[in-house]
This record gives structure tokens, C-alpha cells and sequence, in this order.
């Protein structure tokens, strides 16, 4: 006949916490032994307290406090309590992720043009008149305490499902634009679209004609390291003792959504 009862060294291999962390779970009243030894004060544990301590260490690895972690363990909470606690917590990590995952994206794109240190000699950029314009863009104002590629994206998810809803023909690459003003800026991502074909959900804008800009090409496998080029631009602006106008414009000649390998975008940065 098998053992009734197990050491804490026993218990803490088969329930995959420390020795230590048990005697302190005994003492907070969340996992005390069944029997504790008079004379030598060892405690042993009953197998069917293995469950208790897989529920434990999951909520714990969940992030719930240990306050939190006993009450669910006494069954205090109903299920309709059960319930909004976990899909609230549920959202606390789904927010950290995202969070964390924006803060990743930004500190490699850093690492990265460490890694290059390369810096866009004086061949690669020109000075170039612009054309004229006619977009069919989708519109956001840039907020206090807003980041320009939180704005940018989602606007571009809604130019291209409103494109392809109205079946409108492009006639040339998608653009972005910027324009700065004292306390927010305006963004757009634009379709150049047959003439007259404004789908729903967009705005008609004309982008005049520039006699002057400078101009670059960037190249690049995330598009949230085309901050990069932009800065490259504009210290070229500096370096040549120029003077940058708005709105400064995106053309988009390749992405990965038109199965490229990379994005190819040209940076225009319109003089005064």
C-alpha cells in the first residue's frame, strides 16, 4: 500500500514549487500541510492537495495578488465574480502585450540603425519639383499624448476597406501627408483614385504642385522604422541650410501587401 501522506519535499517536486514557497503559502492559510509533526514539526501533505496547489500556482502565474489567489481557492467568489475577475485581468495583459510589443518594435528599430550606424550620404537625396494630387484620403488629427504611427496605421486599414468596398481603380501608388500645427497635427493616407471616385468614408483632397522638394527613397522590413528616414531627411534639410514646408508626403511605391519583399517608400520633403 502506497503512502498516505508526503513529505514537503515530496509535495514540492510533485506540485513544482520550492520547499520555501510552501511553508509560506502554510503561513499566509493558503496551503497548509494535513499533519504536521508534533515532536519533529515536519509537514506532510495529502495527495489530494495536489489540485489546490496546481490552482494556486496558476492563479499566481496569472498575476493575481495572493489576496486575490486565496479568494478564489475558498471558492468565496461566484461565478458571475469568477468571471469579470478573469476578463479583467484578461485585458490587463492583453494592454501589457500590446504595450510591451510597441516598446519592443521601438527599441529594435533603435538597435538596428545602431547596428548600420549608416547614415544617407549626399547622393541620395535630390531636389525634385511635386506634382499635383487628387487623393481620396482618410483624415485624423494627431492628439496630446498620441504617437503618429498609432494614428497612421488604422487610417490606412480604413482608406484600403473603403477602396476596395466601392471597387474603385487605383492610378498610382497610396500616399501619406503630414501637416503640423501649433498643437496637433493632421494626418491622411490617400488613394489616387479614377477621377470623381471618392469611396464612402473618405474626403477629396487636392495636394497642390511643389516647385521644390527634397527627396529620398527609404527602404526598410517594418514600416515602423521609416522614422529612421524621415530623420535623415530632415537633418539633410539642415545640412544644405534649407527650409522644409508642409505637408510633407509618403509615396508608397512598394509594400508587402502588393507582394514586395520590403517597403519602398519615397520620403518628399517640400521646400520653402
Amino acid at each position: 500500500m502506497g503512502r498516505a501522506m508526503l513529505s514537503i519535499g515530496e509535495f514540492a517536486r510533485l506540485a513544482g514549487v520550492s520547499v520555501r514557497m510552501l511553508r509560506h503559502y502554510d503561513q499566509l492559510g493558503l496551503l497548509p500541510p494535513q499533519r504536521v509533526d508534533a515532536f519533529t514539526g515536519y509537514r506532510y501533505y495529502g495527495a489530494s492537495q495536489l489540485e489546490r496547489a496546481d490552482r494556486l500556482v496558476t492563479l499566481k502565474e496569472l498575476g493575481f495578488t495572493l489576496d486575490q489567489v486565496g479568494a478564489l481557492l475558498d471558492d468565496r467568489l461566484d461565478a458571475t465574480q469568477w468571471r469579470s475577475l478573469l476578463e479583467s485581468r484578461a485585458e490587463q495583459l492583453r494592454t501589457a502585450i500590446a504595450a510591451d510589443t510597441t516598446r519592443l518594435r521601438e527599441v529594435e528599430a533603435r538597435l538596428s540603425a545602431l547596428r548600420e550606424e549608416k547614415v544617407m550620404s549626399h547622393n541620395e537625396f535630390r531636389v525634385s519639383s511635386l506634382p499635383e494630387l487628387e487623393l481620396a484620403a482618410a483624415l485624423a488629427q494627431v492628439g496630446d499624448g498620441e504617437r503618429v504611427g498609432e494614428v497612421v496605421g488604422p487610417l490606412f486599414d480604413r482608406l484600403v476597406r473603403s477602396v476596395e468596398a466601392s471597387g474603385a481603380e487605383r492610378r498610382g501608388p497610396d500616399v501619406g501627408y503630414y501637416a503640423g500645427g501649433p498643437e496637433s497635427m493632421t494626418a491622411a493616407a490617400g488613394a489616387q483614385l479614377t477621377p470623381g471616385a471618392i469611396p464612402e468614408g473618405l474626403t477629396p483632397v487636392v495636394l497642390p504642385a511643389v516647385e521644390r522638394a527634397l527627396v529620398t527613397t527609404w527602404t526598410g522590413g517594418e514600416i515602423g522604422d521609416i522614422q529612421q528616414g524621415w530623420q535623415a531627411l530632415v537633418r539633410e534639410v539642415e545640412a544644405r541650410g534649407l527650409t522644409g514646408a508642409e505637408p510633407c508626403r509618403e509615396v508608397y511605391l512598394e509594400t508587402p501587401f502588393d507582394g514586395g519583399s520590403a517597403w519602398v517608400v519615397e520620403l518628399q520633403q517640400p521646400l520653402d
